[in-house]
Protein backbone atom coordinates (compact mmCIF):
# COMPACT_ATOMS: atom_id res chain seq x y z
CA UNK A 1 0.00 0.00 0.00
CA UNK A 2 1.35 3.40 -0.94
CA UNK A 3 1.51 6.31 1.47
CA UNK A 4 -1.43 7.94 -0.24
CA UNK A 5 -3.57 4.81 0.35
CA UNK A 6 -2.57 4.27 3.96
CA UNK A 7 -5.50 5.29 6.25
CA UNK A 8 -5.48 6.63 9.83
CA UNK A 9 -4.84 4.23 12.73
CA UNK A 10 -7.02 3.80 15.75
CA UNK A 11 -5.01 6.28 17.76
CA UNK A 12 -5.38 8.79 14.97
CA UNK A 13 -9.15 8.57 15.17
CA UNK A 14 -8.96 9.73 18.79
CA UNK A 15 -6.05 12.17 18.42
CA UNK A 16 -7.18 14.10 15.36
CA UNK A 17 -5.49 14.99 12.07
CA UNK A 18 -2.37 16.51 13.68
CA UNK A 19 -1.31 13.22 15.20
CA UNK A 20 -2.02 11.45 11.90
CA UNK A 21 0.23 13.86 10.00
CA UNK A 22 3.10 13.35 12.46
CA UNK A 23 2.78 9.57 12.19
CA UNK A 24 2.77 9.65 8.36
CA UNK A 25 5.85 11.84 8.42
CA UNK A 26 7.70 9.04 10.21
CA UNK A 27 6.96 6.53 7.45
CA UNK A 28 9.64 5.75 4.78
CA UNK A 29 9.28 7.75 1.57
CA UNK A 30 9.55 5.99 -1.80
CA UNK A 31 9.46 8.67 -4.55
CA UNK A 32 8.41 8.01 -8.07
CA UNK A 33 11.28 7.22 -10.51
CA UNK A 34 10.50 10.39 -12.46
CA UNK A 35 10.90 12.46 -9.30
CA UNK A 36 14.29 10.84 -8.63
CA UNK A 37 15.43 11.48 -12.17
CA UNK A 38 14.30 15.10 -12.03
CA UNK A 39 16.12 15.63 -8.73
CA UNK A 40 19.34 14.06 -10.01
CA UNK A 41 19.20 16.00 -13.25
CA UNK A 42 18.67 19.23 -11.34
CA UNK A 43 21.70 18.47 -9.19
CA UNK A 44 23.81 17.52 -12.21
CA UNK A 45 24.22 13.95 -10.96
CA UNK A 46 23.97 10.85 -13.14
CA UNK A 47 23.40 7.25 -12.04
CA UNK A 48 25.09 4.22 -13.55
CA UNK A 49 25.09 0.43 -13.10
CA UNK A 50 27.60 -2.07 -14.47
CA UNK A 51 26.76 -5.75 -14.75
CA UNK A 52 30.21 -7.27 -14.64
CA UNK A 53 29.31 -10.72 -15.98
CA UNK A 54 27.63 -9.41 -19.14
CA UNK A 55 29.89 -6.34 -19.27
CA UNK A 56 26.79 -4.22 -19.85
CA UNK A 57 26.65 -0.69 -18.55
CA UNK A 58 23.43 1.24 -18.07
CA UNK A 59 23.07 4.80 -16.92
CA UNK A 60 20.57 7.61 -16.54
CA UNK A 61 19.57 9.70 -19.52
CA UNK A 62 21.62 12.71 -18.39
CA UNK A 63 24.94 10.86 -18.30
CA UNK A 64 25.82 11.61 -21.93
CA UNK A 65 25.41 15.32 -21.26
CA UNK A 66 27.47 15.13 -18.07
CA UNK A 67 30.31 13.44 -19.96
CA UNK A 68 30.04 15.75 -22.98
CA UNK A 69 29.08 12.94 -25.35
CA UNK A 70 26.84 13.35 -28.35
CA UNK A 71 23.26 12.28 -27.70
CA UNK A 72 22.75 8.60 -28.54
CA UNK A 73 26.47 7.87 -28.92
CA UNK A 74 26.63 5.52 -25.91
CA UNK A 75 25.89 1.89 -26.93
CA UNK A 76 25.67 0.39 -23.44
CA UNK A 77 28.98 -1.45 -23.50
CA UNK A 78 31.86 -1.02 -21.11
CA UNK A 79 34.10 -0.49 -24.17
CA UNK A 80 32.06 2.60 -25.11
CA UNK A 81 32.59 3.98 -21.60
CA UNK A 82 36.29 3.19 -21.73
CA UNK A 83 36.78 4.82 -25.14
CA UNK A 84 35.33 8.04 -23.76
CA UNK A 85 38.06 8.23 -21.10
CA UNK A 86 41.02 10.54 -21.59
CA UNK A 87 43.95 8.38 -22.83
CA UNK A 88 46.14 9.51 -19.92
CA UNK A 89 43.52 8.50 -17.34
CA UNK A 90 42.43 5.07 -18.65
CA UNK A 91 45.07 3.10 -16.77
CA UNK A 92 44.16 4.80 -13.48
CA UNK A 93 40.40 4.18 -13.92
CA UNK A 94 40.88 0.51 -14.79
CA UNK A 95 43.23 0.03 -11.83
CA UNK A 96 40.64 1.44 -9.37
CA UNK A 97 37.86 -0.71 -10.85
CA UNK A 98 40.00 -3.84 -10.61
CA UNK A 99 40.81 -3.02 -7.00
CA UNK A 100 37.09 -2.61 -6.32
CA UNK A 101 36.39 -6.05 -7.77
CA UNK A 102 38.96 -7.64 -5.50
CA UNK A 103 38.14 -5.82 -2.28
CA UNK A 104 34.45 -5.06 -2.66
CA UNK A 105 35.09 -1.68 -1.00
CA UNK A 106 33.41 1.54 -2.17
CA UNK A 107 35.60 3.73 -4.32
CA UNK A 108 35.93 7.25 -5.68
CA UNK A 109 37.34 8.22 -9.07
CA UNK A 110 38.38 11.57 -10.56
CA UNK A 111 39.21 11.46 -14.24
CA UNK A 112 38.99 13.34 -17.52
CA UNK A 113 36.93 12.46 -20.54
CA UNK A 114 38.31 12.50 -24.05
CA UNK A 115 37.63 15.26 -26.59
CA UNK A 116 33.94 15.99 -26.30
CA UNK A 117 31.21 17.85 -28.14
CA UNK A 118 32.03 21.32 -26.75
CA UNK A 119 35.81 20.95 -27.11
CA UNK A 120 36.42 21.60 -23.40
CA UNK A 121 38.27 19.36 -20.96
CA UNK A 122 35.80 17.82 -18.51
CA UNK A 123 36.54 16.29 -15.16
CA UNK A 124 34.17 13.62 -13.86
CA UNK A 125 33.85 12.51 -10.26
CA UNK A 126 32.42 9.01 -9.80
CA UNK A 127 31.50 7.27 -6.55
CA UNK A 128 30.79 3.55 -6.75
CA UNK A 129 29.55 0.64 -4.68
CA UNK A 130 30.41 -3.02 -5.33
CA UNK A 131 27.87 -5.84 -4.99
CA UNK A 132 29.54 -9.12 -3.94
CA UNK A 133 28.07 -12.63 -4.17
CA UNK A 134 30.00 -15.61 -2.81
CA UNK A 135 33.14 -13.49 -2.61
CA UNK A 136 32.89 -12.39 -6.22
CA UNK A 137 32.02 -8.92 -7.55
CA UNK A 138 28.92 -9.23 -9.74
CA UNK A 139 27.80 -5.65 -10.12
CA UNK A 140 28.82 -2.07 -9.50
CA UNK A 141 26.60 0.99 -9.31
CA UNK A 142 27.02 4.58 -8.32
CA UNK A 143 26.81 8.24 -9.27
CA UNK A 144 28.76 10.57 -11.51
CA UNK A 145 28.89 14.32 -11.92
CA UNK A 146 30.82 16.98 -13.80
CA UNK A 147 33.27 18.69 -11.41
CA UNK A 148 35.31 20.56 -14.04
CA UNK A 149 34.69 23.97 -12.46
CA UNK A 150 35.78 22.76 -9.06
CA UNK A 151 38.90 21.08 -10.43
CA UNK A 152 39.85 24.10 -12.52
CA UNK A 153 39.38 26.41 -9.53
CA UNK A 154 41.50 24.12 -7.36
CA UNK A 155 44.21 23.97 -9.99
CA UNK A 156 44.08 27.73 -10.48
CA UNK A 157 44.60 28.19 -6.74
CA UNK A 158 47.49 25.74 -6.80
CA UNK A 159 48.98 27.48 -9.82
CA UNK A 160 48.72 30.91 -8.22
CA UNK A 161 50.24 29.61 -5.00
CA UNK A 162 53.12 28.13 -7.00
CA UNK A 163 53.62 31.38 -8.89
CA UNK A 164 53.61 33.42 -5.71
CA UNK A 165 56.09 31.07 -4.11
CA UNK A 166 58.36 31.35 -7.17
CA UNK A 167 58.20 35.16 -7.09
CA UNK A 168 59.00 35.11 -3.36
CA UNK A 169 62.03 32.86 -3.93
CA UNK A 170 63.28 35.08 -6.76
CA UNK A 171 62.76 38.19 -4.64
CA UNK A 172 64.77 36.68 -1.80
CA UNK A 173 67.58 35.73 -4.15
CA UNK A 174 67.55 39.16 -5.81
CA UNK A 175 68.46 40.69 -2.44
CA UNK A 176 71.61 38.64 -2.00
CA UNK A 177 72.75 37.54 -5.48
CA UNK A 178 76.03 39.12 -6.61
CA UNK A 179 76.24 37.28 -9.95
CA UNK A 180 73.42 38.91 -11.89
CA UNK A 181 74.03 36.84 -15.02
CA UNK A 182 73.48 33.63 -13.03
CA UNK A 183 70.34 35.21 -11.57
CA UNK A 184 69.01 36.10 -15.04
CA UNK A 185 69.75 32.59 -16.38
CA UNK A 186 67.96 30.89 -13.48
CA UNK A 187 65.04 33.33 -13.65
CA UNK A 188 64.48 32.46 -17.31
CA UNK A 189 64.36 28.75 -16.43
CA UNK A 190 61.86 29.36 -13.61
CA UNK A 191 59.58 31.39 -15.92
CA UNK A 192 59.64 28.57 -18.49
CA UNK A 193 58.79 25.99 -15.81
CA UNK A 194 56.01 27.94 -14.07
CA UNK A 195 54.29 29.14 -17.26
CA UNK A 196 54.96 25.89 -19.15
CA UNK A 197 56.35 27.65 -22.24
CA UNK A 198 59.09 26.67 -24.66
CA UNK A 199 60.77 30.08 -24.94
CA UNK A 200 61.73 32.78 -22.45
CA UNK A 201 63.72 35.93 -23.19
CA UNK A 202 65.28 38.58 -20.96
CA UNK A 203 66.30 41.50 -23.15
CA UNK A 204 68.69 44.28 -22.10
CA UNK A 205 68.15 47.76 -23.54
CA UNK A 206 71.62 48.86 -24.62
CA UNK A 207 72.86 52.48 -24.67
CA UNK A 208 71.24 54.46 -27.45
CA UNK A 209 67.95 52.59 -26.93
CA UNK A 210 68.05 51.35 -30.54
CA UNK A 211 68.54 47.68 -29.70
CA UNK A 212 67.86 45.04 -27.10
CA UNK A 213 70.42 42.34 -26.33
CA UNK A 214 69.19 38.81 -25.61
CA UNK A 215 70.86 38.76 -22.20
CA UNK A 216 69.36 35.46 -20.98
CA UNK A 217 66.77 32.98 -22.20
CA UNK A 218 65.46 29.47 -22.67
CA UNK A 219 64.68 27.57 -25.86
CA UNK A 220 66.60 29.68 -28.39
CA UNK A 221 69.04 28.26 -30.91
CA UNK A 222 72.60 27.77 -29.65
CA UNK A 223 74.76 30.88 -29.79
CA UNK A 224 71.94 33.44 -29.72
CA UNK A 225 71.85 34.15 -25.98
CA UNK A 226 74.39 36.88 -25.31
CA UNK A 227 74.78 37.68 -29.01
CA UNK A 228 71.42 38.29 -30.71
CA UNK A 229 70.00 41.80 -30.88
CA UNK A 230 66.40 42.89 -31.42
CA UNK A 231 65.61 46.27 -32.93
CA UNK A 232 63.50 48.84 -31.08
CA UNK A 233 62.60 50.86 -34.17
CA UNK A 234 59.11 52.34 -34.18
CA UNK A 235 56.52 49.71 -35.05
CA UNK A 236 58.43 46.74 -33.64
CA UNK A 237 57.16 44.51 -30.86
CA UNK A 238 60.02 45.61 -28.58
CA UNK A 239 59.18 49.28 -29.14
CA UNK A 240 55.49 48.59 -28.56
CA UNK A 241 56.22 46.75 -25.31
CA UNK A 242 58.54 49.47 -23.99
CA UNK A 243 55.96 52.16 -24.78
CA UNK A 244 52.87 50.26 -23.65
CA UNK A 245 53.29 50.80 -19.93
CA UNK A 246 51.82 47.35 -19.28
CA UNK A 247 51.93 43.71 -20.42
CA UNK A 248 51.53 42.89 -24.10
CA UNK A 249 49.66 39.65 -24.89
CA UNK A 250 49.88 37.99 -28.31
CA UNK A 251 47.42 35.18 -29.01
CA UNK A 252 48.43 34.63 -32.64
CA UNK A 253 51.62 36.19 -33.96
CA UNK A 254 50.63 35.47 -37.56
CA UNK A 255 47.60 37.77 -37.36
CA UNK A 256 49.16 40.46 -35.13
CA UNK A 257 48.54 43.99 -36.47
CA UNK A 258 49.78 46.22 -33.64
CA UNK A 259 53.46 45.81 -34.48
CA UNK A 260 55.89 43.99 -36.73
CA UNK A 261 56.81 40.52 -35.56
CA UNK A 262 60.53 40.13 -34.81
CA UNK A 263 62.69 37.71 -36.76
CA UNK A 264 63.78 36.01 -33.55
CA UNK A 265 60.23 34.77 -32.84
CA UNK A 266 59.41 33.87 -36.45
CA UNK A 267 62.52 31.74 -36.85
CA UNK A 268 61.57 29.70 -33.78
CA UNK A 269 57.94 29.14 -34.77
CA UNK A 270 56.50 31.19 -31.91
CA UNK A 271 52.69 31.48 -31.98
CA UNK A 272 51.66 33.13 -28.71
CA UNK A 273 53.31 34.99 -25.87
CA UNK A 274 53.43 37.68 -23.20
CA UNK A 275 55.99 40.45 -22.79
CA UNK A 276 56.52 43.06 -20.07
CA UNK A 277 58.93 45.95 -19.84
CA UNK A 278 61.52 45.95 -17.06
CA UNK A 279 60.99 49.42 -15.64
CA UNK A 280 63.64 51.40 -13.79
CA UNK A 281 62.96 53.80 -10.93
CA UNK A 282 64.27 56.75 -12.94
CA UNK A 283 61.65 56.33 -15.65
CA UNK A 284 64.01 54.65 -18.10
CA UNK A 285 63.33 51.04 -19.01
CA UNK A 286 65.99 48.42 -18.39
CA UNK A 287 64.65 46.06 -21.02
CA UNK A 288 61.94 43.48 -21.72
CA UNK A 289 61.06 40.04 -20.36
CA UNK A 290 58.92 37.69 -22.44
CA UNK A 291 57.44 34.19 -22.38
CA UNK A 292 56.46 32.52 -25.66
CA UNK A 293 54.83 29.31 -26.84
CA UNK A 294 55.03 27.47 -30.16
CA UNK A 295 51.43 26.32 -29.64
CA UNK A 296 48.19 28.32 -29.51
CA UNK A 297 47.84 29.54 -25.95
CA UNK A 298 45.51 31.81 -24.02
CA UNK A 299 47.40 33.17 -21.05
CA UNK A 300 45.40 33.70 -17.86
CA UNK A 301 45.37 36.77 -15.68
CA UNK A 302 47.52 34.94 -13.15
CA UNK A 303 50.08 34.15 -15.89
CA UNK A 304 50.28 37.82 -16.84
CA UNK A 305 50.51 38.93 -13.21
CA UNK A 306 53.28 36.42 -12.56
CA UNK A 307 55.42 37.64 -15.47
CA UNK A 308 54.90 41.28 -14.47
CA UNK A 309 55.89 40.44 -10.90
CA UNK A 310 59.05 38.72 -12.14
CA UNK A 311 59.91 41.74 -14.30
CA UNK A 312 59.67 43.89 -11.16
CA UNK A 313 61.96 41.48 -9.31
CA UNK A 314 64.49 41.70 -12.17
CA UNK A 315 64.32 45.49 -12.05
CA UNK A 316 64.82 45.39 -8.29
CA UNK A 317 67.87 43.14 -8.65
CA UNK A 318 69.41 45.51 -11.20
CA UNK A 319 68.69 48.54 -9.02
CA UNK A 320 70.14 46.89 -5.92
CA UNK A 321 73.29 45.92 -7.77
CA UNK A 322 73.52 49.45 -9.16
CA UNK A 323 73.40 50.84 -5.64
CA UNK A 324 76.08 48.42 -4.47
CA UNK A 325 78.32 49.24 -7.40
CA UNK A 326 77.70 52.97 -7.01
CA UNK A 327 78.75 52.81 -3.38
CA UNK A 328 81.84 50.83 -4.28
CA UNK A 329 82.57 53.25 -7.10
CA UNK A 330 82.18 56.33 -4.92
CA UNK A 331 84.56 54.94 -2.32
CA UNK A 332 87.07 53.99 -5.00
CA UNK A 333 86.69 57.32 -6.79
CA UNK A 334 87.22 59.27 -3.57
CA UNK A 335 90.50 57.42 -3.11
CA UNK A 336 92.06 58.14 -6.46
CA UNK A 337 90.05 60.93 -8.10
CA UNK A 338 91.05 63.49 -5.51
CA UNK A 339 94.70 62.90 -6.38
CA UNK A 340 93.94 62.52 -10.07
CA UNK A 341 91.95 65.71 -10.13
CA UNK A 342 94.79 67.77 -8.67
CA UNK A 343 97.25 66.19 -11.10
CA UNK A 344 94.90 66.86 -13.99
CA UNK A 345 94.41 70.49 -12.94
CA UNK A 346 98.18 71.02 -12.62
CA UNK A 347 98.85 69.48 -16.04
CA UNK A 348 96.03 71.48 -17.56
CA UNK A 349 97.43 74.65 -15.98
CA UNK A 350 100.92 73.95 -17.28
CA UNK A 351 99.77 73.32 -20.84
CA UNK A 352 97.43 76.30 -20.80
CA UNK A 353 100.18 78.57 -19.50
CA UNK A 354 102.55 77.36 -22.22
CA UNK A 355 100.01 78.32 -24.91
CA UNK A 356 98.79 81.61 -23.37
CA UNK A 357 99.89 85.06 -24.59
CA UNK A 358 99.77 86.70 -21.19
CA UNK A 359 98.41 86.33 -17.67
CA UNK A 360 94.94 87.55 -18.59
CA UNK A 361 94.77 85.04 -21.46
CA UNK A 362 95.93 82.29 -19.08
CA UNK A 363 93.27 83.15 -16.49
CA UNK A 364 90.47 83.21 -19.08
CA UNK A 365 91.42 79.91 -20.73
CA UNK A 366 92.17 78.09 -17.50
CA UNK A 367 88.96 79.19 -15.78
CA UNK A 368 86.89 78.03 -18.75
CA UNK A 369 88.54 74.60 -18.83
CA UNK A 370 88.21 74.10 -15.09
CA UNK A 371 84.56 75.16 -15.31
CA UNK A 372 83.92 72.51 -18.00
CA UNK A 373 85.37 69.87 -15.69
CA UNK A 374 83.34 71.21 -12.76
CA UNK A 375 80.10 71.02 -14.77
CA UNK A 376 80.79 67.41 -15.66
CA UNK A 377 81.54 66.61 -12.02
CA UNK A 378 78.31 68.31 -10.97
CA UNK A 379 76.21 66.24 -13.37
CA UNK A 380 77.77 63.03 -12.04
CA UNK A 381 77.78 63.82 -8.32
CA UNK A 382 74.30 65.39 -8.21
CA UNK A 383 72.94 62.29 -9.84
CA UNK A 384 74.37 60.07 -7.09
CA UNK A 385 77.38 59.11 -9.21
CA UNK A 386 75.23 57.34 -11.77
CA UNK A 387 75.14 57.74 -15.54
CA UNK A 388 74.61 61.25 -16.94
CA UNK A 389 72.52 62.26 -19.93
CA UNK A 390 74.50 63.27 -23.01
CA UNK A 391 71.75 65.74 -23.91
CA UNK A 392 71.96 67.38 -20.49
CA UNK A 393 75.75 67.58 -20.74
CA UNK A 394 75.56 69.29 -24.15
CA UNK A 395 72.93 71.75 -22.96
CA UNK A 396 75.14 72.68 -20.00
CA UNK A 397 78.36 73.11 -21.98
CA UNK A 398 76.77 74.90 -24.95
CA UNK A 399 74.27 77.03 -23.02
CA UNK A 400 75.43 80.42 -24.47
CA UNK A 401 74.97 79.21 -28.06
CA UNK A 402 71.87 76.98 -27.91
CA UNK A 403 69.97 79.19 -30.38
CA UNK A 404 72.62 78.45 -33.02
CA UNK A 405 73.15 74.76 -32.38
CA UNK A 406 70.97 71.82 -33.43
CA UNK A 407 71.02 68.43 -31.71
CA UNK A 408 70.02 65.12 -33.28
CA UNK A 409 70.47 61.77 -31.55
CA UNK A 410 68.97 59.11 -29.28
CA UNK A 411 68.70 59.17 -25.51
CA UNK A 412 72.23 58.16 -24.42
CA UNK A 413 73.52 58.03 -20.85
CA UNK A 414 77.22 58.07 -20.08
CA UNK A 415 79.32 56.73 -17.26
CA UNK A 416 81.65 59.01 -15.32
CA UNK A 417 84.80 58.67 -17.47
CA UNK A 418 83.11 59.31 -20.84
CA UNK A 419 81.23 62.21 -19.26
CA UNK A 420 84.45 63.90 -18.06
CA UNK A 421 86.29 63.21 -21.31
CA UNK A 422 83.51 64.44 -23.57
CA UNK A 423 83.00 67.55 -21.46
CA UNK A 424 86.64 68.54 -22.07
CA UNK A 425 86.42 67.74 -25.79
CA UNK A 426 83.14 69.63 -26.32
CA UNK A 427 84.47 72.61 -24.37
CA UNK A 428 87.56 72.83 -26.59
CA UNK A 429 85.46 72.52 -29.77
CA UNK A 430 83.12 75.24 -28.52
CA UNK A 431 86.00 77.56 -27.62
CA UNK A 432 87.61 77.01 -31.01
CA UNK A 433 84.31 77.64 -32.83
CA UNK A 434 83.65 80.83 -30.88
CA UNK A 435 87.09 82.22 -31.69
CA UNK A 436 87.87 80.94 -35.15
CA UNK A 437 84.88 78.95 -36.43
CA UNK A 438 81.18 79.23 -37.13
CA UNK A 439 80.24 80.57 -33.67
CA UNK A 440 82.50 83.58 -34.23
CA UNK A 441 80.00 85.08 -36.72
CA UNK A 442 76.30 85.82 -36.36
CA UNK A 443 75.30 83.63 -39.31
CA UNK A 444 77.32 80.64 -38.19
CA UNK A 445 75.81 77.53 -36.68
CA UNK A 446 76.81 74.08 -35.43
CA UNK A 447 75.14 70.71 -36.03
CA UNK A 448 75.76 68.09 -33.35
CA UNK A 449 74.55 64.58 -34.21
CA UNK A 450 75.21 61.25 -32.57
CA UNK A 451 74.26 57.61 -32.70
CA UNK A 452 75.22 54.35 -31.01
CA UNK A 453 76.60 51.50 -33.09
CA UNK A 454 78.61 48.34 -32.63
CA UNK A 455 82.11 48.81 -34.06
CA UNK A 456 85.54 47.25 -33.62
CA UNK A 457 85.63 49.14 -30.32
CA UNK A 458 82.42 47.42 -29.15
CA UNK A 459 79.27 49.41 -28.44
CA UNK A 460 80.35 52.90 -29.45
CA UNK A 461 79.04 56.46 -29.33
CA UNK A 462 79.67 58.16 -32.69
CA UNK A 463 79.39 61.95 -32.27
CA UNK A 464 79.75 64.40 -35.16
CA UNK A 465 80.44 68.12 -34.69
CA UNK A 466 79.82 70.04 -37.94
CA UNK A 467 80.35 73.79 -38.25
CA UNK A 468 78.38 75.60 -40.94
CA UNK A 469 78.32 79.10 -42.47
CA UNK A 470 81.42 80.27 -40.60
CA UNK A 471 84.54 81.97 -41.93
CA UNK A 472 86.64 80.00 -44.38
CA UNK A 473 89.01 77.79 -42.35
CA UNK A 474 92.70 78.62 -42.52
CA UNK A 475 94.31 75.39 -43.54
CA UNK A 476 97.75 76.64 -42.63
CA UNK A 477 96.68 77.48 -39.09
CA UNK A 478 98.87 75.73 -36.55
CA UNK A 479 97.21 73.00 -34.49
CA UNK A 480 96.64 74.48 -31.07
CA UNK A 481 96.59 72.96 -27.63
CA UNK A 482 92.78 72.71 -27.70
CA UNK A 483 92.83 70.42 -30.72
CA UNK A 484 95.61 68.34 -29.21
CA UNK A 485 93.66 68.14 -25.95
CA UNK A 486 90.58 66.80 -27.79
CA UNK A 487 92.66 64.05 -29.41
CA UNK A 488 94.48 63.24 -26.18
CA UNK A 489 91.30 62.95 -24.10
CA UNK A 490 89.34 60.88 -26.63
CA UNK A 491 92.13 58.56 -27.76
CA UNK A 492 94.31 58.19 -24.67
CA UNK A 493 91.85 58.48 -21.81
CA UNK A 494 88.75 56.92 -23.42
CA UNK A 495 90.42 54.52 -25.89
CA UNK A 496 88.40 56.09 -28.69
CA UNK A 497 89.18 57.90 -31.91
CA UNK A 498 89.06 61.53 -33.04
CA UNK A 499 89.19 62.79 -36.63
CA UNK A 500 89.16 66.46 -37.63
CA UNK A 501 88.74 67.81 -41.17
CA UNK A 502 88.26 71.31 -42.52
CA UNK A 503 85.55 71.69 -45.14
CA UNK A 504 84.38 74.83 -46.93
CA UNK A 505 81.73 75.44 -44.26
CA UNK A 506 83.98 74.93 -41.28
CA UNK A 507 85.45 72.29 -39.03
CA UNK A 508 84.05 68.74 -39.06
CA UNK A 509 84.91 66.48 -36.12
CA UNK A 510 84.09 62.80 -35.70
CA UNK A 511 84.48 61.37 -32.20
CA UNK A 512 84.20 57.66 -31.39
CA UNK A 513 83.81 56.81 -27.70
CA UNK A 514 83.43 53.20 -26.45
CA UNK A 515 80.44 52.72 -24.15
CA UNK A 516 79.54 50.22 -21.46
CA UNK A 517 76.16 48.63 -20.70
CA UNK A 518 75.60 51.10 -17.94
CA UNK A 519 71.97 50.12 -17.38
CA UNK A 520 72.74 46.52 -16.35
CA UNK A 521 75.57 46.00 -13.85
CA UNK A 522 77.85 43.12 -14.68
CA UNK A 523 78.62 42.17 -18.25
CA UNK A 524 77.79 39.07 -20.20
CA UNK A 525 80.23 36.21 -19.87
CA UNK A 526 80.25 36.14 -23.66
CA UNK A 527 80.88 39.40 -25.50
CA UNK A 528 77.98 40.24 -27.82
CA UNK A 529 79.22 40.39 -31.37
CA UNK A 530 76.49 39.33 -33.74
CA UNK A 531 73.29 40.73 -35.15
CA UNK A 532 70.11 38.74 -35.36
CA UNK A 533 69.52 37.97 -39.05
Amino acid sequence: MTIAERGPTKSNEHSGTGDAARQDARQPFFPDARVVEAALTGAGIGVWSWDIASNRLTWSSNMEGIRGMAAGSFDGTFASFENNLHPQDRAQVNAVLEQGKRSGAPFRLLYRVATNTDGQVRWIETRGTVVMENGQAVRMFGTARDVSTRVQLHRELQLRAGQQEAVARLGERALIETDLQAFFDDTAKIIAQILDVEFVKILELVPGDAELLLRAGVGWKPGLVGRAHVSTVRGSQASFTLASGGPVIVENLATETRFESPTLLHEHGVVAGISCSIAGRDGRAYGVVGAHSAKPRKFSESDVSFLCAVSNVIAGAIQRRHLDQRQELMIRELRHRSGNLFSQLLALFAQTAKNSKNLADLVTKYEARVLALANAHRLITEGGWKSASLMELLNTLLAPYLDRITFTGPNVFLEADPTFGLSMAIHELTTNASKHGSLSTRAGRVEVTWQVQRTDLGLTLLLNWKERDGPTPKRSRRTGFGSRLVTMVIERQLNGAARMTYGPGGLDVELSVPLTHERWPGGMRQTPAADLP
